[in-house]
């Protein structure tokens, strides 16, 4: 019997080191009942999705390439929807990353014209996405068998403002409504607007200040440019703060009231995601030419605190694909 029970620990060592020779070699992660969300980044330099491994602190790519990825969402049936943003056209595919097609392309038959930058689903399940100059817009079901519909028309802002990040509001008075950042040129005194549902075609102001404590003070200071939003379970908001002076994640209430500095001093916020257990994900990097190369993704717990960091270059956006248990 002895004899035989070491045989049997002998294959299942072996079997153990296969395993991790295999997860070393691939970066892949299995999610054997995890709870886990599954998580996609967009890598602009070439082209490619990844999924991260922060087991090994390494990257696995999809089998599919694309023209400077930029916002990356998941829609029904866990599709990935993607904006090609220099090719002004969103795409999907399955989290294998094939059977890509077109949802929303700038083309001659289409009611659609712009560079679509940021994207998400709606509580009516229907895809919203932004462009920078052409404003709002909305795709019923995220069907490409359907015509998207402009809800704000870029014309609404002045010609050094353009809209950036977008997400929806779940709590509260303002519950179901859209709010989006916008950025200004310089001397970069960006701010985040309200669009009221369910026709989501006005505007109201939202969020533009923010408070530090300086020498013992609170000081008011104006956003510089918040490049991405978040709302967490309970309906805070999140904003992300991209300027040499004040990068960081401000929290606030459902009703755009400030509450604090959730993350201090994080280098090049880019895009920022939730996950159900009220992680966040954020993805740090370049937004301007002249910025350094460096950035990566990065967990933090409910209190702010730093669990993970993977290291990468120019990544630009984050999705999560969460089951609905």
């Amino acid at each position: 019997m002895r004899r035989t029970f070491d045989g049997w620990r002998s294959y299942l060592s072996a079997c153990l080191v296969s395993l991790v020779l295999l997860f070393l070699l691939t970066g892949f992660t299995p999610a054997w009942g995890s709870g886990e969300p599954e998580i996609f980044v967009s890598e602009r330099a070439d082209g490619r999705i990844f999924q991260p491994n922060f087991s090994f602190l390494s990257m696995r790519p999809l089998p599919i390439v694309l023209d400077s990825p930029s916002g990356v969402t998941c829609g029904p049936g866990g599709l990935l929807y993607v904006a090609e943003t220099c090719k002004r056209r969103i795409v999907r595919f399955n989290q294998e990353g094939k059977y890509k097609e077109e949802v929303v392309v700038d083309e001659p038959q289409s009611t659609f014209s712009g560079q679509p930058l940021s994207l998400t689903f709606g509580p009516d399940d229907n895809l919203y996405f932004v462009t920078p100059k052409r404003g709002l817009w909305t795709l019923k079901d995220g069907d490409p068998r359907n015509q998207p519909e402009q809800l704000v028309e870029g014309s609404y802002f002045d010609n050094d403002e353009t809209m950036h990040d977008l997400a929806f509001l779940k709590t509260g008075e303002y519950s179901g409504d859209i709010i989006v950042s916008v950025f200004t040129e310089k001397p970069f005194k960006g701010y985040v607007i309200r669009i009221p549902g369910p026709d989501y075609n006005q505007i109201r102001p939202f969020i533009s200040e923010y408070q530090m404590e300086e020498k013992g003070q609170k000081v008011t200071n104006h956003l510089r440019v918040p490049v991405a939003l978040a709302v967490n379970e309970v309906g805070e908001v999140f904003v992300a703060d991209h300027e040499i002076r004040e990068n960081h994640v401000l929290r606030y209430t459902p009703g755009g009231e400030f509450v604090d500095v959730f993350v201090e001093r994080v280098n090049n916020p880019l895009d920022l995601r939730f996950d159900s257990s009220g992680k966040l994900y954020g993805v740090l990097g370049p937004l301007w030419p002249d910025e350094p190369e460096g950035g990566g993704l990065k967990i933090f717990n409910k209190f702010g605190d730093q669990e993970s960091f993977i290291p990468w270059k120019l990544l630009w956006g984050v999705g999560l694909c969460e089951s609905d248990w």
